[in-house]
Formats: structure tokens, sequence, C-alpha cells
């Protein structure tokens, strides 16, 4: 699991900065840029390489399709800085000497990237905590005081809940369990995941129970390209945002903008890793303040 609470915005690189100036800008959520598009530099410039970022602006209805969208057409710079750091390390690891190094790591089972690498972000960037699979729970104090701590002392700005696919905490609960493993910490820390994976009526995690029912063979742990082990690992994701958004810390931290209007409303986002590729992508279940806007992120669409 990654429980990420963002900080601050990761520094941009020198050139950046010296471009940024002849693209429109306004304040909102921060310091926002607009689409950064720009057919008067030419294909293969720097310029293209570090804006390569589909705002807004420049997006089809397809890919906002399940965001709450608004009129706004920017992204929140800490959001932005994450994605240009998820583009510098994908292309780090095209432009070296093992190109195919994550999808030989993935294929032998070893796919734990630190979230620090995979955002090219400077140390303290991210707050951030991690467990089996993804969990959040009103009695995890551990979880629990994370959060509270990210969001009432350091004031962070985006909690976001990032699962990967080829999680084997997810790959478990899709297993037949013995009801005496109720008390193997395990199987009952898992246990809100084999309730989704039992009961989804999603079309790809339906197919895969029915498939394994009608199988009759002795089950065994899903492939890393399952649709249905894929599916339950996004469906896992989403939950906890929920779980997340109706905490009690939550709760309490958006009650309190109620008489401090000046204090900045944290938004919660779901997103998934892919350990093959590094691509991080948006699972379009954001939350936010009650009445303001959630804003887009630059990262592609999956629902």
């Amino acid at each position: 699991m990654l429980l990420a609470a963002l900080r601050a915005p990761a520094r941009a690189p020198r050139l950046y900065q010296s471009l940024r100036a002849q693209v429109a800008i306004r304040v909102h959520w921060g310091t926002l840029r607009t689409c950064s598009s720009s057919p008067s530099y030419p294909k293969g410039s720097t310029w293209k390489l570090l804006n390569r970022i589909p705002t807004p602006a420049c997006l089809d209805s397809a890919t906002l399709q399940g965001h709450q969208t608004s009129t706004s057409t920017f992204f929140p710079p800490e959001i932005e800085a994450l994605y240009r750091g998820n583009q510098r390390f994908r292309d780090a690891v095209a432009a070296s000497a093992t190109p195919n190094l994550l999808k030989d790591l993935a294929a032998q089972g070893q796919h734990r990237v630190g979230e620090q690498v995979i955002f090219s972000v400077e140390p303290g960037v991210l707050f951030t905590t991690g467990n089996v699979a993804n969990q959040f729970h009103e009695h995890d104090l551990n979880s629990k005081a994370v959060l509270a701590y990210a969001v009432d002392s350091l004031r962070v700005k985006h909690v976001i809940v990032m699962g990967h696919y080829g999680c084997g905490g997810v790959a478990a609960a899709t297993l037949p369990h013995d009801a005496r493993d109720q008390d193997d910490p395990v199987q009952a820390w898992i246990a809100p995941i084999r309730h989704i994976y039992e009961t989804s009526d999603r079309p790809e995690i339906a197919s895969h129970r029915a498939a394994r029912k009608e199988s009759g063979a002795k089950p065994t742990p899903p492939h890393l390209h399952d649709a249905g082990f894929r599916a339950l690992v996004e469906e896992n994701v989403k939950a906890n945002v929920r779980r997340i958004a109706r905490s009690g810390v939550i709760s309490n931290h958006y009650k309190s903008l109620e008489t401090d209007p000046e204090r900045i409303g944290v938004f919660i986002h779901g997103w998934v890793y892919d350990i093959e590729t590094g691509e991080v992508a948006d699972l379009g279940v954001a939350v936010g303040p009650p009445g303001r806007t959630i804003p887009h992120t630059p990262f592609a669409s999956r629902s």
C-alpha cells in the first residue's frame, strides 16, 4: 500500500522554470498551468518532453469520463510535479542499459519500487505509510495516526491511495480459505478484499469468480495480466478511498473548513501503479471538501 500525503511540489527542472513564463498561468489551488501544447515548438524538442501533459483543455470527453469535471482547465502543481516525476522515472528506465528492468523484476515477483523513485521527488515531499494490500480502517491506529498527522499538522493538500497490479495481498483474497484461518492475522486483514471479490458485480471480477468455480481445479494465484485480478486491485483502491473519505479524521477536517474557509481542503485520490511499465493511472474516484471542485490530474484515466 502507498498512503501518500503530498506536502509540496517537487522542484521543477531549471529549463522548465525558464520556459514556464511563456505559458498562461492563474491562481487557483495555487499557481496552476493551462494547456501547454503549442504548434510553434518543434517535434522532439525539450519543450515537448517536459510538457507532454494532456491538460484538461486538450483532453477529449472519453478521457475525462469518470471525473468530476468543471470549467477549470488547470492541474494542481503538486499533482503535476508527480506526473512529471513519473515521466522522468519511466524515461530513465527506458534510456538505461536495462530498459526491460521493470518487466524482468515483475516476472520474478520483485516489484517493490519506492515512491520517491516512482515520482522522482526529493526526500520530504511525500509523507507515506504502507501496509498489506492498501488497507485503511478506523481501528488501525497506525494508518489513522499517519492520516491525522498529515492533515492536521503537516496541512497537506492531497492524500493518495496507490495500489499496484500484481499485489500479493489482493491475489490471496481470491483464493479459498479455511474457516479456521480466521485466527490468521493476514486472512483477517484481507477479509474486506475477499468480500469485494465475492460480491462485486464488475464484469471482470464476476467472470473470474465464475471461471474459477466452473474449473473445479485447485485454485492458484491469478496471473499478473488476469483482467479480474487487475480489476480487483482497482476496486480495492476505490474502497479505501471511500473509507478514508468517511474517516473521522477527514470528516472533522471538512467540518473545520466551515469555520476556517481560508484553510486548504484536502483531496483524496485513488491511483494504481503498473509494475511492468512504471506508469501511474488515476482511477477517477477523487473526493474533496463539500462544495469544492475536484481538480483534474494529468495521469491516464482508468476506471
